[in-house]
């Protein structure tokens, strides 16, 4: 795994980031935030940490920021390296990273097959989706014995495999078409590319249930909505410079206060969610139900990434990212010592997690109902510090 040196720390005077520092912490520090919404959402207890997590800041989830960090992190990279390294080398870098997230899914999809079928492991919610609102389940293996080509099939097609892994597929198939995004960035075409990916997008809203590739991970990550997200958030990667001399003066006060306003609109719009989970406390009951749920199913669902979802993501990581950059110094003493090093090995963590969620399966049954706040809180609190050592020690990341 690429480590940095946590360099921004901390002795300086100001507040404010060091803008010196050659690796981005910031981007590190919001993608462990990422990470820990991720791990809660997947371990499916309901804990104190739900009452943050949980759609509580703005119609988001975890999914999303991975999505955006990793366009942001990519262009950026590659705009400094294709001219260095050329086009065929590059364009096997990418696909060679597509072919290693690709492998990654096959070993988990069989090693957890594998797993659930010792009779002392109750691999349930690995197996399976379960609807906790509907009370429905949804086997995500063959429920049945199949013949050899149709189980090849679900295989390498990830047509099979545990839910809390299935970005990974999304991964693989906009990885694949990210040299098409490059060859337009660099030969100036990114007006025609990004329009061509907002026309897609703007089409999936309208056949939310198309599947491009009838893969199982399309249930939760629509192809031609979320492409969108990546390829915009690889855009901003590639012009960060040209992004960032253009941002001044009344420009940046607007963007700012546009990103800042409307993440605070949407921050009271989520405090009304009618998650039937949350206890009723924790609902702010200021918008009726009836208007919440049309506005969250019609324009903020997460599988279709609704227009509303796609706008509080983008507005909330400006006004993070700039709280960030203020206010660096308390922040990173505070969190940084967990934060940065989970959001620098987040691939790692990802894989790690599914293990990790199925060992805390075999603890606790999993139920979102508010029932034992001090069993579920530290089943949540030691998997997340669990996984922080495991990337501290480093245990595994060098195969």
């Amino acid at each position: 795994m690429n480590k940095s040196s946590t360099s921004a720390d901390p002795n300086q005077k100001t507040w404010r980031y060091p803008s010196a520092d050659r690796r981005d912490l910031r981007i590190d520090f919001l993608r462990g935030i990422a990470m820990i919404i991720m791990v809660v959402a997947h371990i499916e207890v309901f804990s104190v940490f739900n009452l943050f997590t949980s759609e509580r800041f703005g119609l988001v989830s975890g999914a999303e920021g991975f999505v955006i960090f990793a366009g942001i992190v990519l262009g950026s990279l590659y705009r400094y390296r294709l001219p260095l390294d050329g086009w065929i080398t590059s364009i096997f870098r990418i696909w060679s990273r597509a072919w290693k997230l690709y492998t990654v899914s096959l070993f988990i999809i069989i090693s957890i097959y594998l797993l659930g079928l010792f009779p002392f492991i109750n691999a349930h919610e690995v197996l399976t989706f379960t609807n906790r609102g509907l009370n429905i389940v949804y086997p995500l293996y063959p429920i049945n014995d199949v013949p050899l080509n149709t189980a090849l099939n679900f295989l390498f097609y990830l047509q099979a495999g545990p839910h809390q892994t299935q970005v990974l597929g999304l991964y693989v198939v906009l990885m694949l078409v990210t040299p098409l995004a490059f060859a337009a960035f660099y030969y100036k075409k990114q007006g025609w590319f990004l329009l061509v990916s907002w026309l897609v997008y703007f089409w999936s809203q309208k056949h939310s249930d198309y599947h491009l590739i009838h893969s199982n991970f399309e249930n939760a990550f629509s192809v031609l909505a979320w492409q969108a997200l990546f390829f915009n958030s690889l855009a901003i990667g590639w012009f960060k410079a040209e992004i960032s001399s253009y941002m001044y003066s009344w420009r940046k006060f607007f963007l700012l206060g546009f990103c800042i306003f409307t993440s605070l609109g949407l921050f009271f719009l989520a405090q009304n969610h009618t998650n039937p989970f949350l206890p009723d406390w924790a609902h702010l009951r200021l918008i009726k139900a009836e208007t919440f749920d049309y506005i969250y199913n019609s324009y903020a669902l997460k599988n279709s990434l609704g227009p509303v979802r796609l706008l509080n993501d983008f507005c909330l990581l400006v006004s993070l990212y700039w709280l960030l950059t203020l206010c660096w110094k308390p922040f990173y003493k505070a969190f940084g010592w967990y934060l940065i090093p989970v959001g620098q090995a987040s691939l790692y963590v990802f894989i790690i997690h599914v293990y990790v969620v199925l060992l805390a399966s075999q603890l606790v049954s999993f139920s979102l109902q508010p029932n034992n706040w001090v069993i579920a809180t530290s089943i949540h609190a030691g998997s997340l510090l669990f996984l922080w050592w495991m990337t501290k020690k480093e245990v595994g990341m060098k195969y």
